[in-house]
């Protein structure tokens, strides 16, 4: 690592590898290859217009020199130089080079926007076949009579800080008209790796156009479908925005929503607008939503991946709702539901620590669903899945069940029942005794 800084922090001459270097020359064209000979770097060469370097052995190459020493060029190729890491100097307006080829460079991610953006002659830019990541708009844009450039076959990373600016480049823009192939180029970095640079950058430019106001908003991932449509996965982030209501509008795909850390006391607009039908995952800590009574029946409520409700003013929650939902949706990852001021009386508790008792894999922070602050030592900040239903159910040293109208009616059912099995005995021991008929049957035709 040490001799490779020492050999960049050199003066980076064309007079390094002389010994090595093997030119030959046919009429205003040379090839060189491993170097320069002596030959040609001793001297300014105005009979040159066509140069080729073949394997350059350095790491930094001085095109500040090459145009000194060959200021009649007209073509330039640089192939194959895979230990090559660095340009030093650039071309200046003075250059009469017309094309570039630079091919079969695998070490070199980047060439520097200056390096080319004065050329005042350059028609042409060949940068097929290397290991190129970025690319500066300043290469394209400043050459003035550049019209060609060829991108294809390189490792674009086309996420932010790469290619994304292309994404706000209009389709007539000088940068789109002059990139010939752009519509072969393949992303290669990260998520967006072997999708089309071109449906990405549309997806890109869609996404900063709709983001609402005041959030931040990204693709986090790309599927494609069997079509090869590019379907991308968008997170909006609106968190720690002071807001009181959700975005209205959403761009198209998002997938996740982050409202944690706002003023947001209600989910019935996230619930009814239709722009959030797809979305999988919510995240609503620490706001000030007092209800959710609004999940029940919705459609959202059976789709989705995850709910965050972490660090709200949450009392209580339609258990039967839940269940049902967590039950029959196959998408969903985990509820988060700590640091609420439960309701922990036996009302509520024992048909809430049931339902997280049965989705122990789905409600992830069990260790944060307790109990608030009370005078009740029993109870008082105890975790709500392990405490004991007799402190919570119990009155004056009795338990006290809970009473629900499904147990009333239970209860009045059951008496009804026991009712006619004892008149249905009386019945049958007084005809077994007396021969006598029931009433009723005795009135029946």
């Amino acid at each position: 690592m040490q001799r490779r800084r020492n050999e960049i922090s050199r003066d980076c001459s064309l007079s390094e590898f002389t010994r090595r270097a093997n030119c030959v020359s046919e009429h205003n064209r040379l090839f060189c290859k491993g170097g320069f000979t002596s030959e040609w770097v001793n001297a300014v060469k105005y009979e040159i217009t066509h140069l080729k370097i073949l394997e350059w052995p350095g790491m930094c190459l001085n095109v500040a020199r090459l145009q000194y020493h060959f200021p009649a060029l007209r073509a330039l190729d640089i192939v194959n130089c895979s230990l090559l890491t660095k340009f030093k100097g650039r071309f200046e307006e003075s250059s009469n080079i017309e094309k570039i080829g630079i091919h079969g460079l695998t070490s070199l991610w980047e060439v520097p926007a200056d390096l080319l953006s004065r050329m005042s002659e350059l028609r042409e830019l060949d940068l097929r076949g290397n290991e190129l990541r970025h690319i500066r708009d300043a290469m394209i844009t400043g050459p003035p009579l550049l019209e060609r450039v060829h991108l294809s076959n390189n490792k674009w990373d086309c996420s932010d800080g790469g290619l994304d600016w292309l994404a706000i480049e209009q389709d007539n823009s000088t940068v789109r008209t002059r990139i010939v192939d752009y519509y072969q180029l393949i992303c290669n970095q990260r998520l967006y790796k072997g999708k089309p640079l071109h449906k990405v950058m549309d997806i890109i430019k869609m996404v900063r156009q709709t983001c609402p106001e005041p959030c931040a908003c990204a693709m986090t991932h790309v599927v494609s479908d069997l079509e090869g449509a590019v379907i991308p996965m968008i997170t909006v982030d609106c968190s720690n925005r002071h807001l009181e209501v959700p975005p209205a509008t959403l761009p198209p795909g998002t997938t996740t929503l982050r409202l944690e850390n706002n003023k947001i006391n209600t989910i019935r607009m996230i619930i009814q607008n239709p722009q959030y039908k797809k979305l999988a995952d919510l995240y609503l800590d620490n706001n000030s939503i007092s209800a959710v009574k609004e999940l029940e029946g919705s459609e959202w409520f059976g789709t989705f991946r995850v709910l965050s409700l972490r660090g709200n003013l949450l009392k209580q929650i339609p258990v039967y709702a839940f269940d049902k939902a967590i039950q029959v949706n196959n998408n969903i990852m985990h509820v988060m539901l700590g640091h609420n001021p439960w309701r922990c009386d036996c009302h509520f508790i024992p048909r809430f620590q049931a339902l997280l008792h049965k989705y122990k894999r789905v409600i992830r922070d069990q260790h944060d669903i307790k109990c608030p602050k009370s005078d009740d030592k029993t109870i008082s900040h105890v975790q709500i899945s392990t405490i004991s239903l007799g402190h919570v159910c119990s009155k004056g040293g009795q338990v006290e069940m809970p009473i629900s109208y499904i147990n009333i009616a239970n209860l009045i059912l059951m008496a009804l029942i026991m009712l006619i099995l004892g008149r249905f005995l009386y019945d049958w021991h007084t005809f077994k005794t007396t021969g006598k008929l029931p009433w009723l049957s005795s009135i029946l035709p």
